[in-house]
């Protein structure tokens, strides 16, 4: 059978389905928590107005891909589902929670807009610290037989997660003054401008951080970042990253900043995918001995392959139509 990194090349593909609609929902819906979060800074209404309505036409279609990862594991994975759910369940359900009070507030802000700011802000917010928890928790492994939960359920209320979630609250933070730099106008956007490079630093601190705590969690994640094949590609992607988003800034440009942020963020995401590989629960389940059957992996991917063009194609024409400055 044809392998993929040492993984059948069905299971690699459906992992791989799993892995690509994570990462476009960080880019897409990260950004909008992150400019959701960034509310609670701009004094004057008119800028959380312009805020909104940045958000209005796309958030919903940025929150498809959510959908799309969790049906992939539970299709593809379903004892990986199963523990992982167990073990996070008030994470998960606090960001379904909080998701659906940020959606509330982005969609009838103009009835109460007060109130409803209060509540974008706190469904961002929370919605980030518990997938920054959740991630934790994955790194720090969950306690698991290989078939179900053997914790308590509050695993995750512990440092390493908790330090995961200040790190994702900061890096999304990051994003949404990139995306209200392409967006806003005026204030708005000269106060993303200037926050831009002091939110970078802090990201790039507390990613350093996590990576060094995280090598002091498992011998195979010590090994995984130390490894020249996996940190070299990302030092390199890093660097570039931060040489664009300097020279963005100091010219002036709109929307190559974000771009260059997105590029940073990428790089993360991928050095956190290659540290866990081959697991999909560490450090007791791998993606070969979570897989579902063959033919349930078949027909998932080939909905997975109709499904993720459209939705792609949706994301293209919803920025495309509503794209330019929030005047």
């Amino acid at each position: 059978m044809h392998e993929i990194m040492g993984i059948p090349i069905l299971q690699a593909l459906s992992a791989a389905s799993l892995v690509l609609s994570l990462w476009i929902y960080v880019l897409l819906d990260g950004t909008d928590l992150g400019s959701g979060m960034l509310c609670a800074f701009q004094r004057d209404e008119a800028s959380r107005h312009k805020i909104v309505l940045s958000l209005l036409p796309i958030w919903d279609g940025n929150e498809t891909w959510l959908v799309l990862a969790a049906g992939s594991l539970f299709g593809l994975f379903p004892v990986a589902y199963a523990i992982i759910l167990s073990a996070l369940y008030v994470p998960v359900f606090t960001l379904i929670l909080a998701l659906v009070v940020r959606g509330m507030a982005i969609e009838y802000r103009h009835y109460a807009p007060h109130l409803f700011d209060k509540l974008l802000i706190a469904g961002s917010l929370f919605a980030t610290l518990a997938q920054g928890v959740i991630v934790g928790s994955l790194i720090q492994t969950i306690p698991s037989d290989g078939q179900q939960f053997t914790g308590t359920g509050w695993e995750w209320f512990s440092p390493f997660p908790l330090f995961c979630a200040l790190t994702l609250v900061v890096a999304y933070c990051l994003m949404g003054q990139g995306w209200l730099n392409w967006r806003g106008t005026g204030a708005l956007a000269s106060r993303s401008r200037r926050a831009i490079p002091w939110l970078a630093g802090v990201a790039l601190v507390l990613l350093l951080g996590l990576l060094f705590w995280s090598m002091q969690l498992q011998e195979a994640w010590r090994q995984h970042l130390q490894n020249p094949r996996v940190w070299l590609p990302f030092a390199g992607a890093v660097a570039a990253g931060s040489v664009l988003l300097w020279f963005s800034l100091v010219r002036h440009y709109d929307f190559l900043p974000l771009a260059a942020i997105l590029m940073l963020v990428s790089s993360a995401f991928g050095a956190l995918v290659f540290t866990l590989y081959p697991w999909i629960v560490p450090t007791t389940l791998t993606v070969h001995q979570a897989a579902a059957p063959p033919e349930t992996q078949q027909f998932l991917l080939i909905s997975f392959a109709l499904l993720a063009p459209v939705t792609l194609l949706y994301n293209t024409w919803g920025f495309r139509l509503f794209s330019g400055k929030i005047r």
